[in-house]
């Protein structure tokens, strides 16, 4: 390597750090500073660049991939529907690809799944999804930026449901391009209770207000994973550059226990149903290489449960 103009017998090396694209640092070598032990660094040239990312998508899990990309430091920008861009016309925001260093593909339309829907309304969730799917993957396509593609337990599913036939193309397109997919399993944060919430927030919400009370026997089982977990599994993935990962807890758990988990943190009766519950859909075979989650059910349960206890003092006028 060339002598720094600096300082002579310096060199320049590269020293990569996660949260930026790229960093050049001045290395002092050790025969020309006798007083330095070899190997220490003495930064004279210093060029960061922020990484630059593009969310799309700004719900439970991509408003959490926002608040972690921020505070490691990086830049990020989000395009989502709530806010008004249509990403079914991705092109309109091609200049934000073109910026992005990374681009995370988490925005889906999952449509209602607490009730029964007409065929009608499924088409046209079907047709939303690959509106959606077309658009994104073509301007990713054009700007040739790294991707990864939110997927779901839905997409390998021996059962045709409309999330995972979207799902499963949206694989395809991501292999075809060759960006990374990540497949979830039973994500779980605190978000706003409604018609398309999730278990646990319900349960908790529930709780809450005194009773925890199942459709079901409890006895089904799933993998739950907290969003916190979940995006720095996300990155991580990205960083390793893993093509395929199913995303998951590794711990099997049975609705039945969560909610007397839920129940017993607050103080709430726990009422079970009569019949048998789903099956989970389907079994993760594709592990993230190197990464565990640090939250466990019951820490990440306290920590929903704490946002939760929040916002229904806020709802009862108990704030303040």
């Amino acid at each position: 390597m060339k002598p720094s103009p600096e300082r002579s017998g310096a060199e320049v090396v590269e020293t990569p750090e996660p949260q930026c694209c790229g960093r050049m640092a001045t290395r002092e070598v050790s025969q020309d500073n006798p007083g330095r032990k070899p190997g220490e660094f003495q930064i004279l040239l210093m060029d960061i660049t922020k990484r630059k990312n593009l969310v799309l998508g700004k719900g439970l899990i991509g408003s959490e991939l926002r608040i972690l990309l921020e505070e490691r430091g990086e830049e990020v920008k989000v395009l989502s529907r709530e806010d008004g861009q249509d990403l079914k016309n991705s092109e309109n925001y091609f200049s934000q690809f073109e910026w992005a260093d990374r681009v995370w593909f988490v925005a889906w339309d999952v449509g209602v799944w607490k009730k029964d829907t007409t065929p009608a309304y499924e088409a046209e969730i079907l047709d939303s999804n690959l509106q959606l799917c077309r658009s994104v993957f073509r301007t990713l396509e054009r700007a040739g930026k790294p991707f990864l593609f939110v997927s779901s337990q839905a997409a390998p599913a021996p059962e045709m449901l409309t999330l995972g036939v979207t799902k499963r193309v949206g694989e395809l397109w991501t292999r075809i391009l060759g960006g990374h997919v990540a497949r979830l399993w039973n994500v779980y944060g605190w978000e706003p209770v409604g018609e398309k919430s999730h278990l646990i927030p319900d349960l908790v919400w529930k709780g809450l207000q005194g009773k925890v009370e199942l459709m079901s026997n409890g006895e089904e089982t799933r993998q739950f994973l907290y969003v916190r977990d979940c995006v720095e599994a996300f990155i991580h993935q990205f960083d390793i550059g893993q093509k395929h990962a199913d995303v998951v807890s590794g711990e099997w758990v049975s609705i039945k226990e969560v909610a007397q988990l839920i129940g017993k943190k607050l103080g709430a009766e726990v009422v079970l149903g009569a019949e048998p519950g789903k099956p989970s859909l389907y079994s993760p075979e594709i592990p993230l290489e190197s990464w565990k989650p640090r939250f466990s059910l019951n820490q990440g349960l306290d920590e929903i449960i704490s946002l939760a206890s929040g916002e229904n003092a806020d709802s009862r006028g108990l704030s303040g």
